[in-house]
């Protein structure tokens, strides 16, 4: 074949470009209303028609005798663009032309007016590839560029490409073709070219193209030059292998039947026939992805499986009936770590395996909540609230009255009445779940963790004492009413019940009282040197004399 068939059977006209309907609707109205700009920006997969789409824009604009939007093919310019040798129409590969000085020497041609055309259009294939020098002296151009000259870039890695220079383009998103688009015009090329075909085979090379024209009508050039016989889906299978979607669809199979050994035997498979796996991760990827939509609404997914031949979308629906939605979210994580992991891991195969057998283990599914008869029994009961008053055992000073706790409230309903309480009822239940003896034991190391965690409290409970344990309540006796005043406080016993749970691993509800014999308080600190001596030592502090 004196021709590759991508080449010759290029479109030459806007009419003849498939599966772009909205960009190409674009173009023809800026070329029909004549509101062409000076920037764009086109990117999408492979083999989709950016380029190709650049230079029908580029025929259009200079043409001489342009029929609405569609060049007119006569005039001269339109034979110097099919023919690849228009002056005013320059193709740049920025994969080969990355450095600042090849977009310096640009900016010094732009000055130059065209030779035939009205303007000089300069199409910048793979643009993501120049350096960031590169992008900087580009910008500088886009900014005020010529009036006579426009920009076309192209990419199929847009998220390398500068936001700066984004937003100074009209951008332009193409997407893969429709295996039913590339299969159509795959049977047109044949019918021309009088290859023997079969449809299944047409079918075939459709979905090994993945959805790029070019790389279907370029495979099935390499097919045909290397058969004289007619061509069949065996034929097709032994020179290119199966697809990478039917691939997709048996590893999905196999985890939707719980077969592990099949599973691994397929990865394996796959790197013993060359398959770059981080890639076919990478498509496992998409393919759950529009399992997920499948599984979560058959209907309303239909758009989504376009990409895929008839055979394969039955298949992914019927997959997704198996799967749940939250198992496909489980497998996403699993396959996108080992996406991540298998670009630089020693064993290619090693995280996928791992990814198929977390999906597969019994250890991957959520564990389900407890009954609340399957809950363990809490070591030491939960605290009962006692509903009756009880009298404490060490009377407070005279003019200073004990605050109740939380012991001495007492549980009402709504609307009923209270009722005096019968101190004759008091149940046999209301000693304490721990000693007063363990308590004074761990005294010390509970006042140096209170220390840990607010050093102004230990000084108050190193004036004080563990008394009496009851009813889940400690009773706390303390020497100066400002220590019961400065331990009495929700954040004083919310502390102390961090400290106590640290070293006992309880926390006990408090009662803070004053000693029977305890000295009126004086009126200033010093007044009490030990007290002093105590604060200092906690603190930190030295007694500074006055000054004259």
């Amino acid at each position: 074949m004196s021709i590759t068939l991508y080449r010759k059977y290029r479109p030459q006209h806007f009419s003849d470009v498939i599966g772009q309907e909205s960009v190409v609707r674009t173009f023809e109205n800026a070329l029909k209303l004549g509101r062409v700009g000076q920037s764009y920006l086109l990117t999408g997969p492979r083999g989709t028609g950016k380029t190709t789409l650049a230079r029908l824009f580029a025929k259009a604009v200079n043409c001489a005798h342009r029929k609405g939007a569609e060049p007119c093919d006569t005039c001269e310019h339109c034979h110097q663009i099919e023919e690849g040798r228009s002056l005013d129409v320059i193709e740049i590969d920025a994969a080969s032309h990355t450095g600042v000085d090849n977009i310096r020497e640009l900016r010094d041609t732009i000055k130059l007016l065209p030779t035939t055309g009205s303007h000089k259009i300069y199409i910048i294939d793979e643009v993501h590839m120049l350096s960031t020098g590169a992008f900087n002296a580009l910008l500088k151009t886009l900014e005020e560029p010529p009036a006579h000259v426009i920009f076309i870039l192209a990419t199929t890695e847009i998220h390398k490409v500068p936001a700066t220079i984004l937003s100074r383009c009209q951008r332009f998103d193409l997407s893969r073709l429709p295996i039913k688009s590339i299969t159509e015009k795959l049977a047109r090329i044949t019918k021309a070219e009088k290859i023997q075909i079969t449809p299944g085979a047409i079918g075939m090379i459709a979905e090994i193209a993945e959805g790029g024209m070019r790389d279907a009508e370029s495979l099935l050039t390499q097919i045909a030059s290397l058969t004289d016989s007619a061509i069949d889906e065996t034929t097709v299978s032994v020179m290119f292998g199966s697809s990478e979607t039917k691939n997709l669809v048996a590893l999905a199979t196999r985890l939707a039947d719980g077969d592990l050994p099949e599973a691994l035997r397929l990865i394996g498979t796959l790197s013993e026939d060359g398959k770059d796996l981080s890639v076919f991760a990478g498509s496992f990827l998409n393919f759950l992805r529009k399992l997920l939509l499948s599984s979560a609404s058959p209907k309303e997914s239909l758009p989504f499986l376009e990409d895929l031949a008839e055979t394969h979308q039955l298949a992914l629906i019927d997959l997704g009936s198996r799967f749940t939605p939250e198992k496909i979210v489980r497998m996403l994580e699993f396959f996108q770590t080992a996406k991540r992991d298998s670009k630089n891991a020693t064993i290619p195969e090693l995280p996928l395996e791992i990814a198929i057998v977390k999906t597969l283990s019994s250890d991957s599914d959520p564990l389900p909540k407890p009954a609340v008869s399957d809950l363990p029994t809490p070591s030491r009961p939960s605290p009962t609230r006692v509903t009756l008053p009880v009298t404490p055992p060490i009377p407070a000073v005279p003019d200073t009255p004990l605050m109740p706790t939380k012991n001495e409230e007492r549980i009402i309903a709504p609307g009923q009445p209270i009722a005096a309480p019968a101190p004759q009822t008091i149940p046999e239940t209301t000693t304490a779940d721990f000693s007063l003896s363990e308590v004074k034991a761990a005294w010390k190391s509970i006042v140096e963790q209170a220390k840990i965690l607010n050093a102004s409290l230990a000084l108050a409970l190193m004036q004080s004492s563990p008394v009496e344990a009851r009813n889940q309540t400690l009773v706390i006796q303390t020497k100066h009413n400002f220590h019961k005043e400065r331990l009495d406080t929700p954040e004083s016993k919310l502390t102390l019940g961090q400290a106590f749970a640290k070293i006992l691993s309880f926390e006990p509800k408090f009662q803070i009282v004053l000693e029977k014999t305890s000295a009126p308080v004086p009126e200033t600190a010093t007044s009490d040197p030990s007290l002093v001596s105590q604060a200092l030592e906690m603190l930190g502090g030295k007694i500074v004399p006055e000054q004259g």
